[in-house]
């Protein structure tokens, strides 16, 4: 825990106060559908502070709702079989969206922002922060509902307020298209996710990541902050040797055909070092073309690679 709570309540509360204007400028200009996932990450994180995270994650993650446990796991069916919590629970986990985007449909998006972990036990641990990671599915009733969750841990706290930018950095011509086969949409970004970890394994990360994302795409990596913009990637990896090889485990895509995302198993070398894991990829259409929006990583603890 943090040893001056008082003061990171009080510094919490100032970026609050200055970030507001901005917030509810911005955010007037909202589409329904982002303002409402929007809403929703919102409700969740309030949820989780105020009742913990056992509650709060069985009531916003999809029945086949997943996180990394450290291996793909049932959220809602994991947190079930384990004993509740003590009242109040020993921590706190709190976070806020600072981006976010949805598909045209209005039926799926995802959300990202920075997290703390706050330990009240005994042992009064140091805080944890990081960057969280969320992809959302909208339910037959409406509501959004987590499809699969998770972060990364940073060195610190942000330095800085980041800036909110809800708005999708899709370009205004690129609309959702009529008719779209669902399964051949799926088909074709599982095929473009392979092609993806072929060149990694036979170009290497450095060069295939960067040439398939987007121009705002994210690179989200363990221990480091979140890397922002495709040549800020590129520079990021530029003197990194590593290759990748991995398996697709799943794609689904949006009914407007604009947006998905995939998931699969990964090992990556880097010189005398293994590391095995997930990703998670947020995908955007551009023309006829799949291109990665976000790329993040899970990697698995020593003892269970």
């Amino acid at each position: 825990m943090r040893r001056n709570l008082l003061g990171f309540l009080l510094l919490s509360a100032l970026l609050l106060l200055v970030l507001s204007p901005a917030r509810s400028a911005q955010e007037q200009n909202l589409s329904p559908a982002l303002a409402s996932l929007v809403a929703a990450e919102r409700s969740f994180a309030q949820l989780s502070v105020e009742r913990g995270v056992r509650e709060s994650f069985l009531i916003y993650f999809a029945d086949d709702g997943i996180n990394f446990q450290p291996h793909p796991t049932l959220t809602k069916e994991a947190f079930r079989k384990r004993p509740a919590p003590a009242t109040p629970p020993p921590f706190t986990l709190d976070w806020s969206p600072i981006f976010a985007d949805v598909a045209r449909a209005g039926d799926l998006g995802y959300t990202t922002g920075p997290y703390t972990l706050t330990d009240h036990s005994p042992q009064q641990r140091p805080t944890q922060h990081g960057y969280y990671f969320s992809i959302w599915r909208r339910q037959t009733d409406g509501a959004w509902k987590v499809a699969i969750d998770l972060g990364i841990a940073t060195p610190a706290p942000p330095t800085d307020a980041p800036a909110l930018t809800f708005q999708s950095p899709r370009p205004v011509h690129d609309k959702a298209r009529g008719n779209v086969n669902l399964e051949a949409e799926r088909t074709a970004l599982f095929a473009a996710d392979r092609a993806l970890l072929d060149a990694e394994a036979r170009r290497g990360v450095a060069q295939a990541l960067p040439a398939a994302m987007t121009d705002a795409a994210r690179l989200h990596r363990n221990g480091v902050f979140p890397v922002v913009g495709q040549s800020a990637v590129r520079a990021y990896l530029k003197d990194k040797t590593m290759r990748l090889t991995g398996t697709p485990i799943k794609a689904d895509v949006a009914q407007s055909g604009d947006l998905g995302y995939t998931y699969g198993s990964y090992e990556q070398q880097d010189g005398a070092t293994t590391e095995k894991g997930y990703y998670v990829r947020i995908w955007q259409r551009a023309g006829n073309k799949w291109r990665v929006a976000l790329d993040t990583t899970s990697p698995l603890p020593p003892e269970n690679k």
